[in-house]
């Protein structure tokens, strides 16, 4: 049977009630026109709606986000390294304060998710992707350390969660990693570096101009590396990616302009 309904709607939670497993996917990625306040009510009511169902198990879709991009990040950052999102961008607090809501209700394996591209990748991602063949942003000073995993890698280490028994934090991302250059040297753009507090606010302003598809939410995100260890992720799930960063990133960005 398919039930389409909101996450907060009491009939989501009936048609979850009692489920072995729970794959909790659901989110809002970005502001919409309800701010930020509506933002955090869909994300974290919605959250404790489904999870008054009492399914037996969470696979929850977290995000490489939570860890915050910042100067001293360790590279590469396992499960251990505290989560510290930048405040700028509020989708990682929502996902973190997820991580804890179903921790705290359910046993829960939460996946800290790295940037996913692929043919189905979601659309404000993939032309982020697409506009590294003109431009690669950097802030000025920092070293950047970026993962781009595949969809499909995505979709085995989701399944495998389910199939197990693990619980906690499991990264999924790429044994590899890009700084801004080798970037730019796979999508043939051209690196632009600024001090943060540029980069912050032109991404702002942009966004609001509708020249950009995310502001500072998501450009905060270069502030530091973040690139995630994936050995525990093959020590409880047996999941190893598929593919690299590098293989990734050429992938979405050598094919023709479409619309997103």
């Amino acid at each position: 049977m398919h039930t389409r309904a909101d996450m907060r709607d009491p009939e989501a939670a009936r048609a979850l009630a009692g489920v072995d497993v729970l794959y909790h996917l659901g989110f809002q990625l970005w502001s919409g026109k309800g701010g930020p306040a509506a933002m955090a009510a869909a994300n974290l009511e919605g959250t404790a709606n489904v999870l008054s169902a009492r399914p037996g198990r969470v696979v929850l879709a977290s995000s490489a986000a939570v860890y915050g991009a910042w100067p001293d990040n360790p590279v590469p950052m396992g499960e251990e390294h505290v989560a510290r999102p930048n405040p700028e961008c509020p989708y990682a607090e929502h996902k973190l304060a997820v991580e804890r809501m179903c921790a705290g209700e359910v046993p829960t394996v939460a996946l800290r998710i790295g940037a996913v591209l692929g043919d189905h990748a979601e659309r404000r991602v993939a032309r982020a992707a697409l506009a590294y063949r003109l431009v690669v942003p950097a802030v000025r000073g920092v070293t950047q350390a970026l993962q781009f995993v595949d969809e499909a890698d995505v979709v085995d280490a989701l399944r495998g969660s389910g199939a197990a028994t693990a619980t906690g934090v499991v990264n999924v991302a790429t044994s590899d990693w890009l700084d801004a250059p080798a970037v730019a040297s796979v999508a043939g753009g051209r690196v632009v570096a600024v001090p943060r507090r540029v980069l912050i606010g032109a991404s702002e302003v942009g966004r609001r101009a509708r020249l950009l598809p995310f502001g500072a939410d998501r450009a905060v995100l270069l502030s530091g590396p973040l690139a995630l260890s994936v050995d525990r992720a093959a020590d409880v799930l047996g999941w190893r990616p598929s593919r690299t960063s590098r293989e990734v990133l050429a992938g979405a960005t050598h094919r023709p302009w479409r619309t997103y």
